[in-house]
């Protein structure tokens, strides 16, 4: 009995391996299955984020202090009147969006955010591009490298004036 298994151990071999293939090639077609309904989940969380941002007129913003520029959703594109193709702001040009009178009072809470890893929360006007004052709340938390130190910044802006927001 032994010298005939001995002789058909390769095909033993070889079914063996097969069938782990085949166990290999269904599990990875489960995790693509999974990995494809997540995608999913995901992007209808995002798309509803959007839906509700634009009907809450609010936005969100991004700032890293390794770059120069903000990351501004389309909402915040949209509550300052600014047309997508001038690309994002630096952080000097989205303050000088706020009104004249309200612009120290944002750049203190910007600093003091950035020094001392302070979240912020403050009222203010912002002119919009077509010249349009609009009364905002804007509310900021840092992002803290591994040392402790704030590495940059995200938050909200709420447009709490009565008219409509147009999309830029």
């Amino acid at each position: 009995m032994l010298p005939a298994l001995i002789q058909h151990l390769p095909w033993i071999c070889a079914l063996v391996a097969t069938l782990a293939a085949l166990e290999m090639l269904r599990r990875l077609r489960a995790i693509q299955r999974e990995n494809l309904a997540l995608l999913q989940d995901r992007n209808r969380a995002t798309l509803s984020l959007d839906l509700a941002l634009g009907i809450g007129r609010m936005g969100n913003w991004q700032f890293e202090r390794s770059e120069t520029s903000l990351f501004w959703s389309d909402e915040v594109f949209a509550i300052h009147q600014r047309d997508r193709r001038r690309g994002q702001p630096g952080v000097h040009e989205a303050i000088s969006y706020y009104h004249p009178d309200d612009r120290l009072k944002v750049a203190d809470a910007v600093k003091r955010s950035l020094d001392n890893g302070e979240d912020y929360d403050f009222r203010a006007r912002i002119i919009t591009d077509s010249g349009q004052v609009r009364e905002v709340m804007s509310r900021g938390t840092c992002r803290f490298g591994r040392d402790g130190t704030a590495i940059g910044m995200i938050g909200f802006i709420i447009d709490l004036s009565a008219g409509p927001v147009s999309q830029a």
